[in-house]
């Protein structure tokens, strides 16, 4: 299995919690909920039917207690003293919302931890903290923007490159990431753009920029589900930060000249912007 040589990007960090699949409407939200609100340091995933760590942060509530690994499967959760509510089957979005809660208070999880030959319930019990999350600030780049040239990781072969490898193309930029929900409709509909428009050959790349944790999860993400009609890349938190993004999916359309032509979260009619630049190319060269 490739390594990449990356800092690894844990998401959600406030909120504790990711969500995978399902056909929620988009954007999914990576940046920090409302200032009051707190979290854990934790990113949760699904296993069957299992909530499952994920990564925990460093320097967070989760790293700093201990009792909490990647790979513990988490049971229930409770407020303070309240009674612990159990997490319904693969339910993400009710393990967040019980993470979630005022910096400062306690929240206990029931978890049945990974690798013990008989292992048992136990309840960890954290201090919800204030997390510094690296995302953007959601103000996208507008038209006529010089786009930034950002480095990304091949999840072919693991190699290096800068998208300004693509100057001359028109280039479809997409962050996504495999836990994203709104994102296997956005990354669905890019897979069929080259069949449908077969006059963007050699004129338009289209790159699905992961922002997972780590590349490897990108590329089972996309071995599964068969999306090989994308140029696919992993980034790291300063290509987040360039672009400004805060929500995924989010895509940009970026001009032969590196100019930013449109931006938005998905849904949005990338096509149409793609064939009006690809026609203005044509009746250019034709001069």
């Amino acid at each position: 299995m490739r390594i990449f040589k990356y800092p690894a990007m844990a998401l959600l960090l406030t909120a504790g919690a990711a969500a995978v699949g399902g056909d929620e409407p988009g954007p999914y939200p990576i940046a920090p909920p409302p200032a009051e609100l707190g979290g854990i340091g934790v990113e949760l995933g699904t296993k069957g039917s299992n909530i499952v760590v994920m990564s925990i942060v460093p320097d967070s509530p989760a790293a700093a207690q201990k009792g909490i690994h990647v790979g513990d499967w988490i049971m229930a959760v409770a407020q303070d003293n309240e009674p612990a509510v159990q997490i319904q089957s693969g339910n993400l979005k009710q393990a967040q919302s019980l993470i979630r809660g005022p910096r400062g208070t306690t929240v206990r999880l029931t978890i049945v931890p990974l690798g013990e030959d008989d292992p048992q319930p136990r309840v960890v019990s954290l201090l919800r903290g204030e997390l510094k999350l690296p995302w953007g600030d959601g103000v996208l780049l507008t038209k006529g923007t010089r786009a930034p040239d950002i480095e990304m990781a091949v999840l072919a072969n693991g190699t290096s490159e800068r998208l300004s490898h693509y100057a001359g193309k028109i280039v479809v930029l997409e962050f996504w990431a495999s836990w994203c929900g709104p994102c296997q409709k956005a990354m669905a509909d890019l897979q069929s753009y080259s069949g449908e428009h077969p006059d963007w050959k050699d004129k338009v790349v289209i790159i699905a920029a992961s922002i997972d944790t780590n590349g490897d999860a990108a590329t089972q993400h996309l071995k599964a589900k068969g999306w090989n009609q994308t140029h696919n890349v992993w980034v790291r938190n300063d290509a987040i930060k360039a672009y400004h993004v805060d929500g995924i999916p989010t895509a940009y359309v970026i001009d032969q000249q590196g100019k930013i032509v449109a931006s938005g979260p998905h849904p949005w009619d990338i096509p149409e912007i793609v064939n009006h630049e690809v026609q203005t190319r044509q009746r250019n060269e034709a001069k």
